[in-house]
């Protein structure tokens, strides 16, 4: 079988024998968080390095943050994020990793990926979700 040939039945590419982009286009439509989230808004404070900054959240979730309306670090940047619970008095400590960020047509925004969460933090943000997800559902 000549080269040509093999090229043809790649399915990653296209007829023009250009790496097709659906695949990513595909990644961006689907949702590849693996806990649930919920919408929420919370302030939420932010340190990378010496600046600070507040943010308001989109949603939370146990792996992680989406910040509406955010002008977005880039993708890899590591912050540290501090806030609380509703209804909870104790502060959230995570450190996180800039894992997405709005493309132009659909605005400002930024998704952060726990890597840590200081104490008892994730067990917190796990009920809270489950507390909202169960009133949303009666």
């Amino acid at each position: 079988m000549a080269v040509g040939d093999r090229r043809k039945n790649d399915p990653h590419l296209n007829a023009t024998g250009a790496a097709a982009s659906s695949r990513q286009d595909d990644r961006r439509k689907t949702d590849r968080r693996s806990t649930p989230r919920v919408g929420l808004e919370l302030w939420i404070e932010e340190v990378l390095g010496d600046d600070v900054y507040f943010r308001r959240t989109g949603n939370l979730g146990e792996g992680g943050v989406y910040f509406d309306k955010a002008i977005p670090h880039a993708i890899g940047t590591m912050v540290t994020l501090k806030f609380a619970l509703p209804d909870d008095k104790e502060m959230v400590v995570a450190r996180g990793e800039v894992v997405s960020i709005a493309g132009s047509e659909e605005g400002l925004g930024m998704g952060v990926k726990f890597i840590t969460v200081e104490g008892d933090g994730q067990v917190r943000i796990r009920e809270l979700i489950r507390t909202v997800m169960s009133r949303k559902r009666a």
